[in-house]
């Protein structure tokens, strides 16, 4: 019988040094071929991307910023509220601030410009030519100024009526639109910028000519935050809630030239009559 080499070595089936058993169990099969895994995961959040506009739950759509105030205390921050509103104008500006509203503080604040504008209009009033050349005539003064002072103090009850039938105007067109705010949530944000600019500009109406130009381009700043405060409080979009502010706008526009051109066809037709 031929010698084998590989005699007694541990392949040989025949030898006691047999291949040893795997106490722990064969491995499992892996793939050379697949994927490897990785070891790094990615962040959640993209540092880098930009954030969610504010229509779409962004930042400043979270848990209100800030809670209702006592009325003293209320009272107190309104003036560094005026100036943060109309200084840095923004959706994040009354998004920080609309927290606080509350129906003391909109009846307060209403009451308060309701006054101011009263006695301005009389001041207006007084020195207006207009005044001044009836006051000239067969009219009695102390009865002319009494006949104003009666005015002005019509404004008082005026003002607030006004304000929220106009509030209630744009309350509705921002739900047709989609809006999620409370209605005392809109009213509070709008006093934030109409009571500084509303006293504002009763004060430069009293310069004559310039007021009036100083007086119209307040009027269209207020109309710029009237869109961020829309925004802020009912989670529109700025095409949503330029909507909601020149829609009524537009109408008032178009019943001012409708009425107009009743007037001027009126006069025509009186004129060609005689």
């Amino acid at each position: 019988m031929a010698w084998d080499p590989n005699q007694g070595q541990p392949n040989d089936p025949n030898s006691a040094y047999g291949t040893p058993s795997n106490p722990y169990g064969a491995p499992p099969p892996q793939n050379p071929y697949g994927a490897p895994q990785n070891p790094y995961t990615p962040p959640t959040e993209n540092p880098y991307a930009a954030p969610y506009p504010y229509y779409q739950g962004g930042p400043g759509y979270g848990p209100p910023q800030s809670a209702p105030l006592p009325l003293g205390e209320a009272i107190k921050g309104l003036p560094r509220q005026y100036i943060k509103v109309t200084t840095k104008p923004g959706v994040m500006t009354f998004a920080e601030e609309m927290g606080k509203a509350s129906w003391d503080i909109v009846w307060v604040q209403l009451i308060a410009l309701a006054i101011i504008s009263a006695i301005l209009s009389y001041l207006y009033t007084l020195i207006s030519p207009t005044f001044t050349m009836t006051s000239s005539s067969t009219i009695d003064t102390a009865t002319l100024r009494s006949l104003l002072a009666g005015f002005s103090l019509m404004s008082i009850i005026l003002v607030p009526v006004f304000f929220f039938i106009g509030q209630g105007i744009l309350y509705g067109l921002a739900k047709a639109f989609g809006g999620q705010g409370k209605f005392v949530t809109q009213c509070y944000s709008n006093l934030l910028f109409s009571v500084p600019i509303g006293i504002v500009s009763g004060i430069v109406n009293l310069i004559p000519i310039a007021g009036a130009f100083v007086a119209f381009a307040l009027s269209i700043y207020s109309i710029v935050l009237n869109i961020f405060s829309l925004m802020a409080v009912h989670r529109l979009s700025g095409g949503k809630a330029t909507a909601v502010v020149l829609i009524p706008v537009g109408v008032v526009l178009l019943l001012a030239c409708a009425l107009v051109i009743i007037f001027v066809t009126f006069i025509i037709a009186a004129l060609q009559h005689h």
